[in-house]
């Protein structure tokens, strides 16, 4: 798989991760956040967004018109019966980011350990789906997915198993390279504003 590093937006270069008590932000109506989660049928293989937690048919999910990976026909078209069981967000953190069309970005994600979240209040953002190891490759790759430079928090990428040999993620480390430098971009200009602050400040004027 190759990633497109072109013409990415800078706006999550300085997201960092957002503690989060999940089942307290749902609330007593269920209703605090959704999950958005690309998930393959077992029964017609057709890969769907659910959009629901603990049990999703694809059936109902069709039957909603909800976007889908490929333009592949369920065998007998919306009637499939095949279940899925998205869990939605794993950890009690996640990363907030704009998102137009979550289920168009849940599927760009889909390969990956991350589920699209939108709460009630109109937030959205990224949500792990899984854990128990450094998924900043992860995390990067699906910034990048959904038309985002890395944040620079997870652009420390770990050397573990051959990670950093394919040629997506070559991709993968340039985006970052690009963060980091519109970043320190960010960072030098402020630090010249400051400098003409303070040369005004002392100048007597």
């Amino acid at each position: 798989m190759t990633l497109n590093i072109e013409r990415l937006n800078c706006g999550a270069v300085e997201v960092k991760p957002l503690s989060i008590d999940w089942r307290e932000r749902l609330g007593e109506d269920c209703d605090g956040w959704t999950a958005h989660e690309a998930l393959e049928c077992p029964t017609c293989g057709r890969t769907v967004v659910c959009s629901t937690l603990g049990e999703c048919e694809c059936r109902d999910v069709l039957a909603e018109i909800v976007e889908v990976i490929d333009d592949e026909e369920c065998e007998v078209p919306n009637t499939c019966r095949g279940t899925m069981y998205p869990e939605g967000p794993m950890m009690n953190y996640w990363y907030p980011v704009r998102i137009d069309d979550c289920a168009e970005a849940a599927t760009k994600i889909a390969h990956l350990p991350l589920c699209v979240v939108e709460f009630s209040d109109g937030e959205t953002g990224l949500a792990l789906t899984g854990g128990g190891m450094d998924l900043s490759w992860e995390i990067c790759e699906a910034f990048i997915a959904i038309g985002y430079y890395p944040p620079v928090h997870f652009c420390d990428l770990p050397k573990m198993g051959n990670r950093g040999k394919s040629e997506k993620d070559l991709a993968i480390i340039a985006a970052c390279e690009e963060s980091l430098r519109i970043v320190e971009g960010w960072s030098s200009r402020k630090r010249e504003r400051l400098g003409e602050l303070r040369a005004w400040s002392t100048s007597g004027v």
